[in-house]
Parts: structure tokens; sequence; C-alpha cells
């Protein structure tokens, strides 16, 4: 089951990632064969990091929620709050052909 799952930045959010931000990828490496995808989101002024997306398969919404309580930037307050919706991968194809 698909999740998107909204991030939004705290405000000191840049000068706190650099300490943690080895820990966040490692994190999302460890989840990438159950990733669509993630990255991160801009402000008004294209260049302002203001919050990340990832979409993930998990079983429930409890696994995902789990998943992204432990998220290194969620634990270290660099994620101020975040957002989890059922997410339907419709287009494109998917890679093994169905497009249902």
């Amino acid at each position: 089951m698909w999740f998107f799952i909204h991030n939004t930045n705290a405000p000191d959010a840049a000068s706190r990632k650099p300490a943690h931000a080895h820990a966040h990828r490692d994190y999302l490496r460890a989840a990438q064969d159950r990733m669509v995808t993630a990255g991160p989101y801009f402000g008004a002024d294209g260049e302002t990091r203001i919050g990340s997306v990832f979409i993930v398969d998990f079983p429930d919404l409890d696994a995902a929620r789990r998943w992204i309580e432990a998220e290194p930037y969620t634990r270290h307050g660099i994620y101020a709050r975040h957002a989890i919706h059922r997410y339907d991968h419709l287009w494109p194809k998917q890679p093994n052909g169905d497009d249902s």
C-alpha cells in the first residue's frame, strides 16, 4: 500500500540538518526498495527548502507512521510536522506494465 508523506521543516531546519544528514540519508537508503520517490520541495524563491516528500510502500498506515516517526529528521525536530496520506500510483505505468 503506497503512502504519500509530506514533511514540513522547522524554521531552523537549515542550520540543524548538517548534523543529522548522514543518518537521514542512511535511513532513506535502507528503505529505497520500497520507495517511489523522495526529495525536498521549495519555497516561492525556488531556493529555500521548506520540506520533503516521500512516497513509500508500507503494509498499513501504522507502519508508515512508525517509519516517519523513527526518521532522524523527525526525531531531531528538523521536520516540524508531517502528514501521511494513502496514495495510488496510477501514472506512468507500473514497471510491470500494469496501468490500473
